[in-house]
């Protein structure tokens, strides 16, 4: 355990306590060293850190706030102190670096299928790493790889969740387009409760994901995605692609039949839906 928690709690938040989390933690993989900070940068810049600095698989880095939370293709998670879960994990995965987004797959099974246990609502992924409930963002994934040649040398995971975020409390720039456990409820969640669930969630996916393989782990993603067969607009490097959303294959790039018929994969871009 990090000593790390320095400063003082927003007045009526209370931070989480790490050993609230790792109480009744029985994962093989994950958690058995965490690192708590009442903020950071960023957890995943913290973690990267630590993993070239020789930090072993399965460390945590949780932080409060962050002062720069990363999203994906270089946005900004916005991340308030005592309110949210943002968290970081080193992975090792005996991978090829071509198939390190599938980490992202995995992660975003075992988020989905922690929220549902948490709210009301069934949770969707959208590709590759977003979580919507209702069609509004609950969570975000961001996966950031070091490799050397054709070796995958360390995966930072990096998970931010929306938990007890009030509506008023929200930037007007994501109000009409996020959510988070504590709308959908109208009743606060216990943070640690939620951390230790993702935790041992994560465990079991990445422990399937290593022995089984990807295939196991893409059948239930699919279980999440709710727009096969719909009409998409992918944004990715400037340009636009149109048609209707198949699923993913079998490295967990996505698969669109366009205008002509033809089917494309898309290893990386915005995918958005297309009301028709």
């Amino acid at each position: 355990m990090d000593e790390g928690l320095k400063g003082s709690k927003v007045e009526g938040l209370a931070p989480l306590e790490p050993e609230a989390i790792l109480r009744g933690l029985e994962a093989s993989r994950l958690g058995q060293r965490m690192h708590h900070f009442v903020e950071l940068d960023s957890t995943n810049a913290s973690a990267y850190r630590r993993a070239q600095e020789g930090g072993v698989e399965g460390e945590i880095v949780i932080a409060e706030g962050q002062s720069r939370g990363k999203g994906r293709m270089g946005r900004s998670w916005i991340s308030p102190p005592y309110l949210n879960l943002y968290l970081s994990v080193i992975l090792r995965p005996k991978l090829a670096p071509v198939h390190a987004p599938q980490i992202t797959l995995m992660s975003a099974v075992a988020l989905a299928e922690t929220l549902q246990s948490f709210i009301p609502f069934p949770p969707e992924i959208k590709w590759p790493n977003d979580i919507l409930v209702e069609g509004k963002k609950i969570a975000g994934i961001l996966t950031e790889s070091c490799c050397e040649a054709d070796r995958l040398l360390f995966v930072i995971l990096g998970i931010g969740v929306n938990l007890n975020f009030p509506c008023d409390l929200m930037p007007e720039s994501i109000r009409e387009v996020a959510t988070s456990v504590l709308i959908l409820t109208q009743r606060p969640v216990d943070r640690a409760a939620f951390t230790r669930g993702l935790i041992l969630n994560l465990d079991r996916c990445y422990g399937e994901f290593e022995d089984r393989g990807f295939p196991s782990i893409a059948r239930r993603w699919e279980g999440f995605f709710r727009l096969r067969g719909k009409r998409v607009r992918v944004e990715m490097l400037g340009q636009e692609i149109w048609g209707r959303a198949v699923g993913i294959d079998g490295d967990g790039a996505l698969v669109l039949e366009d205008d002509g018929g033809r089917q494309q994969k898309i290893i990386a871009g915005d995918v958005i839906p297309v009301e028709r």
